[in-house]
């Protein structure tokens, strides 16, 4: 039974989604294309500008990407909550800013005039059913996967002098309900490019999140590092405390010019303990299909990184065999079996599909940690 994208993604729910866009019969469009000996020049460049600019205009957490020669990876967070705080004048400003010929129709003017004046944000704001439509699509995980493949289809046939579909299929999308199965996830696009033979270390194909947190140049990208529980955003962040007296950190939206909608930050490790679980996994993933099945039963994961998994509440046994397989194994959710279980009551359904590959990854105790989903 197929699971309609309304089950999948909740526009009104701060909600974390791994979405994957394919090039038109796999040829490869973005990068590199071995066979037919073409270079493609700068199209990885431009993909990650086009979705550095969006980051910072959407009220959407770019938590990870991978750009890779024929498919791109996205992992991204909705923030309905985010667009609730910003003014009318900056819904306006940002929707203006993603689509400047809004504000030219009324007037007749050039459809390439991107100058956008203090009066048109004024027409804009005093447009109620505008601005309606602004709030719910700057935080709409869909409208973001437009804005970006519409005009890299654009750019790229009219390089190529062609006409016609660039992506294959409308992109597929996965829910991430907790943090050790975002953890997985973004191991998995990290470890993308580097599968694919674009660089002998995991920081060397530099259209990555993964090389960008690296070089230290991932101001656009939500931050790693998240706390729940203590501020950890220095000046930028505040401790709220709920009705249920739970201290909680409140990250406050940012405004333009700023190169990401909020400062909240993505899974309950530091970078150091991140970039360990990760190399490590890489060391044994790109040669572990040649294994044999004794080898590959004979890898044993370190104590420290099993302490770290372990306390996301994976078990660290079946790490290497869920990030091996994460693609085949995982459908449209990727979460606890408990979390699985609701999902499927939600959904009126005896189960949802991955429900065995989840059982296998987390380990049969009650979730500890903080759920990242909202």
């Amino acid at each position: 039974m197929a699971t309609p994208r309304k089950d999948v993604f909740d526009p009104h729910v701060v909600g974390i989604y791994h979405c994957m866009t394919r090039c038109v019969r796999q040829l490869f469009l973005i990068g590199r294309d071995k066979k037919a000996k073409i270079e493609n020049a700068g199209r990885w460049k431009y993909c990650e500008f086009r979705l550095e600019y969006l980051a910072g205009i959407f009220a959407i957490d770019v938590l990870d990407f991978a750009i890779l020669s024929n498919h791109i990876h996205t992992s991204l967070r909705n923030r309905p909550d985010v667009v609730k705080e910003w003014s009318d004048q900056e819904v306006a400003r940002r929707w203006l800013k993603l689509h400047p010929t809004e504000a030219k129709k009324k007037k007749k003017e050039k459809l390439n005039q991107k100058e956008i004046t203090e009066q048109d944000i004024a027409d804009a704001v005093a447009n109620a059913k505008l601005m309606t439509k602004a709030r719910r699509k700057l935080s709409c995980i869909s409208h973001f996967q437009k804005t970006l493949l519409e005009p890299i289809a654009k750019e790229f046939n009219r390089r190529d002098g062609k006409k016609g579909h660039f992506v294959a299929e409308r992109f597929r999308c996965k829910r991430i309900d907790d943090d050790g199965a975002l953890l997985a996830c973004s191991i998995y696009i990290a470890l993308n490019p580097f599968r694919a033979g674009l660089g002998d270390t995991l920081e060397a194909h530099p259209h990555s999140s993964y090389s960008r947190r690296h070089h230290g140049k991932a101001d656009w990208l939500a931050p790693l590092f998240l706390d729940e529980r203590a501020c950890a955003y220095g000046q930028v962040a505040m401790i709220t405390v709920g009705q249920d007296g739970v201290k909680r950190l409140h990250s406050p939206a940012n405004v333009l010019p700023a190169p990401r909608c909020s400062e909240k930050g993505m899974v309950p490790l530091r970078w150091s303990d991140y970039q360990s679980i990760a190399q490590w996994t890489a060391r044994y993933i790109r040669y572990r299909r040649v294994l044999s099945q004794a080898e590959k039963n004979a890898v044993v994961v370190p104590e420290p990184i099993a302490k770290l998994l372990e306390s996301l509440g994976i078990d660290p046994k079946f790490w290497l065999d869920t990030i091996d397989r994460y693609a085949e194994l995982f459908h449209h959710f990727v979460a606890s079996p408990n979390q699985l279980d609701a999902i499927a009551r939600r959904l009126n359904r005896k189960y949802v599909k991955g429900v065995r590959a989840c059982r296998s990854l987390f380990l049969p105790t009650e979730a500890t940690t903080t759920d990242l989903s909202g």
